[in-house]
This record gives structure tokens, sequence and C-alpha cells, in this order.
């Protein structure tokens, strides 16, 4: 019994050792999988952003409650609970998606998206993030960014949008061939009126 009750206690310590480890690995690994080469890229990307408005984030915000201060765990974890994964909510786990094939890791694999998930996060804000998904982001049709396609549907800047014109630059955001006003415009209007109606609904709470 007192050798059972031993290997019990060697079998449950060793498991936790290997747990412990692997989160540790899940945390910081990101740091050992990208080179020198890679972090310099990182930062190259993250200095040639141009800072969003206020108003803009803080639409972000409303549509995606919490978006700028959770990270990459809380996301996953609310999937565990609520089976449900909403890639906007969380502006590094993006960053780090679009990022990813660009940067030279050999074999890369699903892990490895989250191990450099979590490096952006330890090194840069959502914010950062969600300026770099933004001001790097193809709407198609020649307009790159937030400032082009802001000029080429409402012909203002940025930090002159109004809810609703913010909520259908999300539409296209989400699906920017589907949901384009010139292609589908019906559909467009819907998917702005969500996200609008998303931003109104969220401000009440």
């Amino acid at each position: 019994m007192k050798l059972s009750m031993k290997y019990l206690k060697v079998f449950l310590i060793t498991v936790c050792s290997v747990l412990i480890l692997f989160f540790l690995y899940l945390e910081w690994g990101g740091r050992f999988i990208l080179n020198i080469h890679n972090k310099k890229e990182v930062s190259r990307y993250m200095q040639v952003n141009k800072k969003l408005p206020e108003n803009f984030i803080t639409f972000y915000n409303i549509v995606y409650p919490s978006s700028m201060s959770q990270n990459s765990w809380n996301f996953y974890l609310k999937f565990l609970i609520q089976s449900h994964l909403d890639l906007n909510a969380c502006p590094c786990h993006q960053m780090g998606n679009r990022m990813m094939p660009v940067i030279n890791i050999q074999n890369k694999s699903s892990l490895d998206y989250f191990l450099l998930i979590r490096y952006i996060e330890q090194n840069y804000s959502p914010e950062d993030c969600l300026n770099f998904n933004f001001s790097n982001f193809d709407f198609l049709n020649d307009r790159k960014g937030i400032e082009q396609i802001s000029h080429d549907l409402f012909n203002k800047s940025a930090e002159e949008l109004q809810p609703v014109e913010m909520a259908e630059i999300l539409a296209l955001y989400e699906n920017p061939k589907k949901n384009d006003r010139y292609r589908n415009p019906e559909r467009t209007k819907n998917r702005t009126a969500h996200f609008y109606n998303l931003y109104l609904s969220n401000l009440k709470k």
C-alpha cells in the first residue's frame, strides 16, 4: 500500500511538472521560436503603422467589449466556455495570424501561431495590434488601410468618421468581397446595421 502511494505521488508530481513546463513554454516559447531577424521584422511592422484615431478605437472596443484589455488566454477560455470563437475580439490574435505567413519559421505548426501571438501580446498592446490590423488590411480595389478606405467610401479621414460609417468599415473588414457596397449593397447594408446596432446595444450596458 505504501509503495503504491509512493508511486502515485511520484506520478502526480511528474504530471504536474510536465503541465507546468508546458504552460511556461506556451507563455514564453515565442522568445525561442523567433530569431533576432524575426523579432526585428515584427518590430519594423509595428513602427511603420500610423496610430488609429481614438474614435475608431473606442468604437471597436464597444462593438467588441474588453478587446483592448484581454489577451489570447481570455480568448480561448471564452471559446471553451461558450464554444464560440470570434477572431475580432482579440486584435493581437488577428495580428499573429496575419503576420505568421510572412515570418520565416521552419516547420510552422498551430502551436507556433499561439507562441507568436503570446510574444506579440507580451511586447505590444492591443491598440498596437489593432493599429497593425487596420493599417495593413487590404480592403481590395487598391484600398489598403483605414485611411484609404475612409476617403474612398466617405471622402473624409478616419478621425472624422461617425459610428454608422465605422460600422460599414467593420463590415468590409469582416469580408471585403461579400460586404462591399458596390458588389452587394443589400448584404453590406445588413452587415453595417448589425455592427451599428451592436454598438448601440453595448453602449447602453
